[in-house]
């Protein structure tokens, strides 16, 4: 039985994100590992976006800004990095979580407020 407090197919897609940024900080980690996440970033933002337009979302410009500043940090990152070093991976790592991790226990939580009260959801 699922709580009423959660979205499960947002959880489990921040849960990938996660797991994404952990593979980063992995030895073995290249380049593919940024642009998995840069690919599941999009796909997830895509659909956060879509549910926020069709519930019309009063915090939807702000959110969308939100995901535009992180997709550019990782276009970024993939655009000034051809193989990431130990020293470039820990750090980028360590950037992205946090503000991931800010935004999820933030401006996300605000979102599943609304989708939990709307009745389309």
């Amino acid at each position: 039985m699922r709580k009423t407090s959660e979205i499960i197919w947002q959880d489990a897609q921040h849960q990938v994100l996660f797991e994404i940024l952990d593979l980063l900080k992995e030895p073995t980690a290249d380049r593919q590992v940024l642009c998995r996440l840069d690919d599941y970033t999009d796909y997830h933002f895509k659909l956060e976006e879509q549910y926020m337009l069709e519930l019309d979302f009063p915090g939807r410009q702000e959110h969308i800004q939100a995901h535009e500043r992180f997709r550019k940090e990782i276009s970024q990152l993939l655009q000034d990095t051809d193989e990431p070093d130990a020293v470039f991976r820990e750090i980028i790592a360590t950037f992205l979580t946090e503000w991931l991790t800010r935004h999820v226990f933030g401006i996300d939580k605000e979102l599943e407020a609304f989708i939990l009260q709307s009745p389309a959801k």
